[in-house]
């Protein structure tokens, strides 16, 4: 049996009050009554903190020589996605992001943030066979959520390796930890604030 990172259940039990917080857009989506706008809504609402994310990660001194970037950029995967459901390049362009995401200044804070986007991920694979079993029409838009597929498993088990090995000094590790904090608190805002927006213009 695969040894579990020691830093990663640090991190689950240092953050799980933010959990529900920013599980709570992709969670909605397994309702009954969910349409096809409730999708295009939460992959907007994603976008505007992924290519943010994405960009800072690219001018973070140091991270791309700690590991293969390519495999955590999924904003690409969401725009195509949009773009599958009707929503025009234009739109797409324009879409709103997080201001408050900017240049991560360690590898540390970095990988902070990276655990949230990766957590994320461990929800896609159930949420994106629920819609396809209710909305058949979702099959041609689940880039975003099919990227992991299978291998989620395998690839939180890497990032886990990779924290501890990053970690293994005690001040680093608590960077990250607190950086994960920040993190999870500007995402659940974020949503919020999105959310608040779709409804005073719905």
């Amino acid at each position: 049996m695969e040894e579990v990172s020691s830093l990663l259940v640090r991190l689950n039990l240092a953050t799980r009050q933010y959990h529900a917080d920013v599980d709570e857009p992709w969670l909605a989506l397994l309702r009954p009554s969910v349409g096809i706008a409730d999708y295009v809504a939460t992959l907007i609402r994603t976008y505007g903190l992924v290519a943010p994310f994405e960009s800072a990660c690219k001018y973070t001194p140091g991270l791309l020589e700690l590991l293969d970037f390519r495999q955590h950029m999924r904003a690409g995967l969401i725009a195509q996605d949009l773009l599958a459901l009707g929503v025009t390049p234009l739109q797409v362009a324009t879409i709103e992001t997080c201001p408050t995401i900017s240049i991560f200044p360690t590898v540390a804070n970095a990988l902070g943030w990276l655990y949230v986007m990766e957590r994320s991920t461990l929800l896609h694979d159930g949420i994106r066979r629920h819609l396809q079993r209710d909305l058949w029409q979702l099959d041609r838009a689940c880039a975003y959520l099919r990227a992991c597929g299978a291998h989620v498993g395998d690839r939180w088990a890497a990032f886990g390796r990779l924290l501890d090995r990053v970690g293994r000094d005690p001040t680093t590790a608590n960077e990250i930890v607190h950086a994960s904090r920040d993190a999870f608190g500007i995402c659940g805002r974020w949503s919020r604030l999105q959310a608040k927006q779709a409804r005073s213009t719905g």
